[in-house]
């Protein structure tokens, strides 16, 4: 313990001296002297414990932190019309030195964000993904959702004759750089020096590149945001606000693990040129879509010793025996998952939705009965037990999730399976029949679930099922997780009775393409809720309760 504990901060006090003095390296000074302004930025991790304590988390993913990019406010801004940075409405601010830090910013015009430090260690997946964050809608915005499940993350509606409101759509607007693109010096792109150039416009990006390169700063990257459709500047109140996030996952050595997230070896830099020398306005990068790169790869998802249509069969099949093997319960509502984006954040700037963070490196599939609830709701109409959102405590009340091991058949480097509560979307703590405490599974836990259900069918192999439940059974034959209503600790997120579930499937590069795989080509999985009525669930419990005795 001793020998670690010394490296960390052996190195946190390396990195705090070089970071001091990076502010008087003559590249900067150059910089300066063209009445640019260079301010130290700082870095951070969004995790489980700080979901606790904030109102969103965004629907992260619980496995590992994410990481977060904390600016000062730039040299000029101000707070007209009202303007608050979100991150005072989230909790998600850092006061430091005296001044307040984001992780969300507004960007003038001949601005470029610097990170410069090392990547990530040996992992599954790691990436530095652009988003805008937040956008001001004036009056008369309507959103226009694609079908009744966007309602839910449609951003809110602006009368005429209001003053307008933000909107934290949240969406990505270009490649991440990932562990399959980035321009390192060595041959791994783990745990190398690199540095991440965050740029609107080319006049600006090329006039500091210049000087980096000069300095011997890098190997240098850049990742670009559409700043020529982007509402810059630092003094209206009505401009976007950008993030950029930080995703990792599955670091093979822990100890590792431990010390990347300890020393955060990262420097930022917000270097920013006069707002009364603005670039060229042709400099300004247009819009991004269509010009990533592609997730098609014109094959639908299979596997090695299984066609497409079998593993459709397959699925459809598995659902069939799911609900026969309860087939005395009185009620079951299934619906497919279905994906925030098909193909980037432009798709919910579009439409005026949320994305919740989307990356192109991955597919986000979710499915709740939230629609099906509130449908209920505003018609007033009596409602199926099994349309509701909430997992009760009955022993009868279950949701399947039903789908493609993506791993298996090679559709993407690393799936996961996460159960959230809504709005906050935090994820729940699962309790395996082990004893084990996990937030997510991912596709080594349910990995040949569906075999003893479908024994001869090619598919099996590549399918799961997967069970959740306040309370798993002795006769339950295939995964089954416990989904606590309440945890111990405040750091520790439980989904109540009352809350909604939302479940959400994620799945990581599709081999081959270096971005995520194509929605239309990935099978998405399958909800299924089991709910007894209020008679027939005591009368369960009754006959459950006598078994047991």
């Amino acid at each position: 313990m001793w020998m670690p504990l010394v490296s960390i901060q052996f190195f946190t006090l390396l990195c705090l001296i070089w970071c001091f003095e990076a502010t008087s390296l003559p590249w900067i000074e150059i910089l300066e002297a063209k009445n640019y302004v260079v301010q130290e930025g700082s870095y951070g991790f969004f995790d489980t414990t700080t979901c606790a304590s904030a109102d969103t988390c965004y629907a992260i993913n619980p496995l590992t932190p994410y990481g977060l990019i904390y600016l000062p406010p730039h040299a000029n801004e101000t707070s007209s019309r009202n303007y608050s940075n979100s991150c005072h409405r989230h909790g998600l601010c850092r006061e430091l030195q005296g001044r307040t830090y984001s992780p969300s910013w507004r960007i003038a015009p001949g601005e470029v964000i610097l990170l410069i430090g090392r990547t990530p260690p040996e992992s599954t997946y790691w990436s530095f993904a652009p988003s805008l964050y937040t956008r001001f809608n004036g009056p008369g915005f309507k959103p226009k959702p694609r079908s009744l499940q966007d309602l839910p993350v449609a951003c809110p509606r602006v009368p005429e004759g209001s003053v307008g409101s933000r909107c934290e759509v949240f969406s990505a607007v270009n490649d991440p750089v990932n562990f399959q693109t980035v321009n390192v010096s060595t041959q791994t792109p783990f745990n190398s020096s690199f540095a991440l150039m965050l740029s609107w416009d080319s006049e600006t990006e090329k006039e500091v590149a210049l000087q980096l390169e000069a300095a011997g700063v890098g190997p240098l990257n850049f990742l670009r945001h559409p700043g020529a459709i982007s509402r810059l500047g630092v003094t209206k109140g009505t401009e976007d606000e950008f993030i950029n996030v930080m995703r990792v996952e599955n670091i093979k050595d822990g100890e590792a693990s431990r010390r990347f997230y300890d020393s955060t070896p990262f420097q930022v830099l917000r270097i920013s040129r006069s707002l009364e020398m603005p670039p060229a306005p042709e400099s300004f990068y247009g819009s991004f879509k269509g010009r990533m790169r592609s997730r098609v790869t014109g094959h639908r998802e299979s596997g090695e010793n299984v066609t497409n249509q079998q593993l459709r069969d397959g699925l459809k099949l598995l659902k069939q025996r799911v609900i026969q093997e309860r087939q005395h319960l009185l009620d079951v509502t299934s619906l497919d998952f279905n994906s925030f984006v098909n193909d980037s954040g432009y798709e919910c700037l579009q439409s005026g939705l949320q994305c919740q963070g989307d990356c192109r490196d991955t597919i986000y599939a979710r499915a709740t009965m939230l629609i099906q609830e509130t449908l209920c709701n505003k018609s007033h109409l009596p409602c199926r037990p099994s349309r509701h959102a909430e997992l009760s405590n009955e022993s009868s009340d279950s949701f399947f999730v039903l789908g493609v091991n993506h791993k298996m058949t090679n559709q993407s480097l690393y799936s996961s399976l996460t159960a959230y509560n809504y709005p906050k979307l935090a994820a729940g703590i699962l309790k395996r029949t082990s004893g084990d405490m996990q937030y997510s599974l991912v596709d080594e836990d349910f990995k040949g679930s569906a075999l003893e259900l479908l024994p001869d069918h090619p598919a099996a192999p590549y399918l799961y099922v997967v069970k959740f439940a306040r309370r798993c059974l002795p006769s339950d034959r295939h995964v089954c997780v416990e989904v606590p209503s309440w945890a111990e600790s405040s750091n520790v997120t439980a989904i109540a009775e009352g809350e909604p579930l939302v479940f959400i499937e994620r799945m990581y590069i599709h081999p081959g393409t270096k971005s995520g795989p194509a929605v239309a080509e990935t099978i998405m999985p399958i909800l299924v809720h089991f709910k007894h009525s209020r008679a027939q669930a005591d009368l369960d419990e009754q006959t459950e309760q006598a078994v047991f005795v």
